[in-house]
């Protein structure tokens, strides 16, 4: 239970993610995952489930059947920054890797996780220009192997559009792994017993069209745009409750939102610890589909908890799910030792290496 407001309703709570990860709390504009602008929900979009004027807490009644559940999540990392000196001027470049892979777990516990596809790895070098002529970059070259390091160009001349050109790479390979998970789930038919395989992607939902089976899974709270009445709501959740699903967007890309206390906080921390926020596909004709946006939401208010971290195992606890914690520890094993890489890149370019 949360701490009741101290005098004048005001708190002060603290964020429970260590400062190395940011804040799970960050409401500093729109971000990758805004399909329907930066404007309020009107409350029509929140009406979906219930009336604004019912909305409550919810516990679980009718989950989905779910035979395995399958958490997909990619990293990227930052090597080495770079500038590209030309005739014209200096660009900013930015050399990194990145890594998908998904692992398949018993959402009853009866079979330990394991890697069910990818993992895909790729290595960039982005450019802030509208075009680039140069070779890629052949790292490593000898008896320990090589590492190719693709020269791409990207928008913008900034320092951060370098970095966002990887992120961009890493959320396409992403995209494509939920497709070869996508045509799994095909071909194995969707009435098997114990239900079909539930795809949770780490981050915001790919662009991927419809599929009630994929959801995103979204740790960090990076806008509001719920009335005051309904966010109340959210942020008094008790553990294992959900809020009702409502309508972010319009159009193919439109999608349902739901939160989810995974676990109540400690009275010292902000009321929206613990909370997360996911994302199932709602497309042009959402009516047609709620009853499984809201099956799929019972099934992740009964369940996710379970696989949910504690404090002494990640910093970003208990958002950050355990089985998707063991997948970045094996996605970053994949990538390398950045030290080690980060001086394979000062050799290649000292000794003027490409890749024609």
């Amino acid at each position: 239970m949360r701490a009741p407001p101290g005098r004048g309703g005001a708190q002060l709570r603290l964020e429970p993610w260590s400062v190395t990860h940011g804040a799970s709390w960050q409401d500093d504009g729109p971000h990758d995952d805004d399909t329907g602008g930066a404007e309020a929900l009107d409350e029509a979009a929140v009406s979906v489930e219930l009336p604004l004027a019912e909305w409550r807490g919810l516990t679980p009644t009718a989950p989905a059947a779910v035979s395995r559940v399958w958490f997909l999540d990619g990293i990227r990392r930052v090597e080495a920054r770079a500038v590209l000196d030309t005739a014209d001027g200096q660009r900013f470049a930015a050399i990194g890797s990145c890594a998908v892979g998904a692992v398949e777990c018993a959402p009853d516990g009866s079979a330990p996780a394991a890697m069910c596809a990818g993992p895909i790895t790729e290595r960039w070098c982005a450019v802030a220009a509208a075009s680039v002529d140069l070779p890629d970059l052949l790292v490593g070259a000898g008896a320990a192997g090589a590492d190719t390091y693709r020269v791409v160009a990207c928008p913008g001349d900034d320092h951060q559009a370098p970095t966002l050109e990887l992120q961009r790479r890493m959320r396409a390979a992403e995209v494509r792994l939920v497709g070869e998970l996508r045509a799994r789930l095909a071909a194995q038919g969707r009435t098997t017993a114990g239900g079909a395989p539930l795809l949770v992607c780490d981050g915001p939902r790919p662009y991927v069209g419809p599929d009630e089976r994929v959801v995103g899974y979204v740790k960090t709270v990076q806008q509001q745009r719920l009335p005051l009445a309904a966010f109340r709501v959210v942020r008094a959740l008790e553990a294992g409750e959900r809020s009702p699903v409502y309508l972010v967007g319009s159009g193919p890309q439109a999608r349902f939102e739901w939160y989810l206390r995974l676990r109540d906080p400690r009275p010292w921390l902000h009321s929206l610890a613990g909370s997360v926020r996911l994302q199932a596909h709602a497309g042009e004709r959402p009516h047609e589909l709620l009853a499984a946006a809201k099956a799929v939401a019972d099934w992740s208010a009964a369940n996710l908890g379970r696989f949910a971290t504690r404090a002494h195992q990640d910093p970003r606890a208990p958002q950050q799910l355990l089985p998707v914690r063991a997948l970045e520890e094996t996605l970053r094993r994949r990538l390398g030792n950045p030290q080690l890489l980060r001086r394979r890149l000062e050799v290649a370019l000292a000794a003027g290496s490409g890749a024609a």
